[in-house]
């Protein structure tokens, strides 16, 4: 959630129904007609869809953007299980998505998503440490197991809590992320809303996660939120073993009050 209006500060004050088995509830899907063969580049989009409410107009915007279309894996956050089977169904990917809690402001689900053009052979919910002090909302980072053809890679779609939540524990929420993330795998994907308002909070995010061993590969993408007449950086593509080649943040979107972020990236070892 980004824009800090009077309206949506007034409902978050308003309690939520939490999804604390790291279990369930789980959705997904398997929509993609075909495996293709992994020969790089790897697109990665992550976008903040305020709150699923409008999925058709962001289903047009992945499949007509130039920057978005046919884009690889996808990593939404605000969504529901309709909105995300939808897009989906649609645009013809594989999914899992967990919902965190059922959220006061329209009463439906409220989590992540990772979309995939290859097989998801697992999945898995990470509740992430602290509750929103004014509801008690609890926050989660999704984690799908992608199979490239031989490599697998971990995605995950993350989404922290506001600032409602203080600078220590939102950190803690980064650490939890990050002491999940197996060492074993060469490459690692982890991106969302991680809600940086300030440039010193990306460099909290990039210390955190550069110590295990995951760059921010958006770095110089753009601001992926306006408020008024100020832009933010509140979401981030972070990876490991992989460089990016291009990213950016296309602004011409009207989907949500997020602009979707995206990086083309290259195996390292593949260079």
């Amino acid at each position: 959630m980004a824009l800090l209006s009077v309206a949506i500060l007034s409902v978050s004050c308003r309690p939520v129904t939490n999804f604390s088995d790291p279990e369930e509830p789980l959705y997904a899907g398997n929509y993609s007609n075909e495996t293709p063969e992994f020969d790089g580049p790897l697109k990665v989009v992550t976008w903040n869809i305020a709150f699923a409410e409008e999925i058709g107009e962001a289903i047009a915007e992945l499949s007509e953007n130039e920057d978005l279309q046919g884009a690889d894996i996808i990593l939404l956050q605000e969504m529901d299980e309709s909105g995300t089977d939808t897009i989906a169904q649609t645009l013809g990917y594989n999914y899992v998505y967990y919902p965190a809690s059922i959220h006061s402001r329209h009463d439906r689900n409220f989590g992540n998503a990772v979309l995939s053009k290859w097989p998801i052979v697992d999945s898995e919910k990470l509740i992430l440490p602290h509750q929103n002090p004014r509801n008690d909302q609890i926050r989660i980072a999704v984690r799908a197991l992608i199979s490239l053809g031989d490599i697998e890679v971990p995605v995950y779609s993350l989404h922290t809590e506001t600032y409602w939540l203080g600078q220590r524990s939102r950190e803690d929420q980064i650490k939890y992320l990050t002491d999940q993330i197996d060492p074993a795998y060469t490459y690692v994907i982890a991106g969302g809303d991680f809600n940086t308002l300030t440039p010193g909070s990306v460099d909290a995010l990039e210390d955190r996660l550069g110590k295990a061993g995951l760059d921010r590969v958006s770095a110089g993408a753009g601001q992926t939120v306006g408020i008024g007449d100020i832009g933010v950086t509140l979401d981030h593509i972070f990876a490991r073993g992989m460089s990016p080649i291009d990213t950016g943040v296309p602004t011409d979107i009207t989907a949500s009050d997020h602009y979707p972020l995206w990086v083309d990236l290259v195996l390292e070892d593949k260079i």
